[in-house]
C-alpha cells in the first residue's frame, strides 16, 4: 500500500503526499465549484464568442495545451494555447486587439511571466476578460487580474498549492476546474464525473504505484512520452515531471505519435524507453496503435510501455495518465537517490517559482 510517510526519509515526503491527496482534493474542488456554478455559468455565457487563449508557464502552460485540444473537440471551442513565456517575449506575434478571454493558470500566482502576460494583454486588448485559475488565492496574479473588469478568479483548494518542487495536485485541479467551467451547461454531470474519477483513482492507486516502481528500476537514460489530442499536453507534462524530479538525470522528451516518425524517432536506442498514452477516441487511437505496433516490431534493447487505463473519455485518460506520470517520476527520482522535494537544493539552478526573469 502506498504510504506517503514512507517517503519522508527519502526527501520525497511532500511530493508523495501531494500526489496521493489528489482524489480528496478533487472532491473538495467539486464541492467548491458546485457552490459557484451559477456565478461561473453567468460569467462564461457573458464572455462566449470571444477568442479564447489558454496561458501559463511550464506545467501550467501544458494544462492549457491539454484543455485547448480537449475542449475544441468536445465543445467546438475555437481556442489557442499560448504560453505566458511567449506572450511576454513576443507579444506582437500572439496578441491581437480582438475580444479575448484569457485563461491564465498559475500554482503560486507569483511567476513573473504570468503577471507580465496579464499586463501586456490589458494594454493591447481593449475587449479583454480574464478567467484566472490559481492555487494561491492571495497572489500577485489573482490581485492583478481582479483589477481588470470582466474577470473571474477560480481559487483551487488550498492543498493544491504544492509544497514540493514539482506541480502535481495543482495540475490536476486546474485541468478539472477548466473542464467543468467551460462545460457549465452540463456542470452537474461534470462534477459527478470528477467525483467518480476520484473514486476510481483511489481504487487503482496502489496498482499504478506498483507499476511505476517496477518501471523505475529499469535501466534507461532516454525517455519519450507520446500522446495525441489532449494527451499531447499530458506527454509534455510527463516529460517535464521526469526532468524536474530526477534533476535532469533522465533525458526526457515528448512528441505526438504521428510526429515521432518525422525525425525524433532517431532518439531510440537500447537505453531508451517510450511511454505511449493511448487515446480513448477510436479514430485517434488508430494512429497511437500504429506507432506502438511499429516500435514493438523494431524493438531491440529499448523498453516500450503503453498506458491505456480503459477510461471512456479524454478527461479520464488524461487524469489517469497524469497520475501515472507523477508516480513514475517520483519513483525514478527516489531510485536514483535524488532530493525529490527539492532536486536543486544547494545550487538554485532551477527554482520552484521561477526567478531571475526581467519583464520588459
Amino acid at each position: 500500500m502506498f504510504n506517503p510517510t514512507d517517503y519522508t526519509a527519502k526527501n520525497a515526503g511532500n511530493t508523495a503526499r501531494e500526489i496521493a491527496q489528489q482524489p480528496a482534493v478533487w472532491r473538495a474542488l467539486a464541492d467548491a465549484l458546485a457552490q459557484r456554478k451559477d456565478e461561473i455559468a453567468a460569467f462564461m455565457a457573458d464572455h462566449s464568442g470571444r477568442r479564447v487563449v489558454f496561458t501559463g508557464a511550464g506545467s501550467s502552460a501544458f494544462v492549457g495545451e491539454a484543455m485547448h485540444m480537449l475542449l475544441n473537440r468536445e465543445l467546438g471551442l475555437a481556442s489557442e494555447a499560448i504560453a505566458t513565456t511567449d506572450i511576454v517575449a513576443t507579444p506582437d506575434c500572439v496578441l491581437r486587439d480582438t475580444p479575448t478571454l484569457l485563461v491564465s493558470y498559475s500554482r503560486s500566482g507569483e511567476s513573473p511571466e504570468s503577471v507580465g502576460a496579464l499586463q501586456y494583454a490589458a494594454k493591447k486588448i481593449r475587449g479583454l476578460s480574464n478567467l484566472v485559475v490559481v492555487c494561491k488565492a492571495d497572489s500577485s496574479v489573482a490581485r492583478h487580474a481582479a483589477q481588470t473588469p470582466g474577470t473571474l478568479v477560480l481559487d483551487m483548494p488550498p492543498e493544491s498549492c504544492d509544497l514540493g518542487f514539482a506541480m502535481t495536485s495543482s495540475v490536476s485541479c486546474m485541468a478539472l476546474a477548466t473542464w467543468c467551467a467551460f462545460g457549465h451547461a452540463d456542470m452537474d454531470r461534470r462534477l459527478g464525473r470528477v467525483r467518480e474519477l476520484a473514486g476510481t483513482v483511489e481504487k487503482h492507486f496502489d496498482a499504478m504505484c506498483g507499476k511505476a516502481r517496477e518501471l523505475a528500476t529499469m535501466d534507461f537514460d532516454r525517455l519519450v512520452f507520446l500522446g495525441g489530442g489532449a494527451l499531447r499536453g499530458l506527454a509534455r507534462e510527463a516529460a517535464v515531471k521526469m526532468l524536474e524530479l530526477t534533476a535532469g538525470a533522465v533525458n526526457a522528451g515528448w512528441d505526438t505519435p504521428t510526429g515521432f516518425r518525422h525525425g525524433p524517432k532517431a532518439v531510440v536506442n537500447d537505453r531508451t524507453m517510450t511511454v505511449h498514452f493511448m487515446s480513448p477516441l477510436p479514430f485517434t487511437r488508430q494512429y497511437d496503435q500504429d506507432l506502438l505496433d511499429e516500435i514493438r516490431r523494431q524493438q531491440k534493447g529499448n523498453a516500450v510501455v503503453d498506458v491505456a487505463p480503459g477510461e471512456p473519455d479524454e478527461i479520464g485518460a488524461y487524469i489517469f495518465g497524469l497520475l501515472f506520470a507523477q508516480l513514475f517520476a517520483l519513483e525514478k527520482s527516489v531510485a536514483l537517490g535524488c532530493n525529490t522535494d527539492n532536486p536543486f537544493a544547494g545550487t538554485g539552478d532551477v527554482n520552484r517559482v521561477v526567478q531571475g526573469v526581467n519583464v520588459y
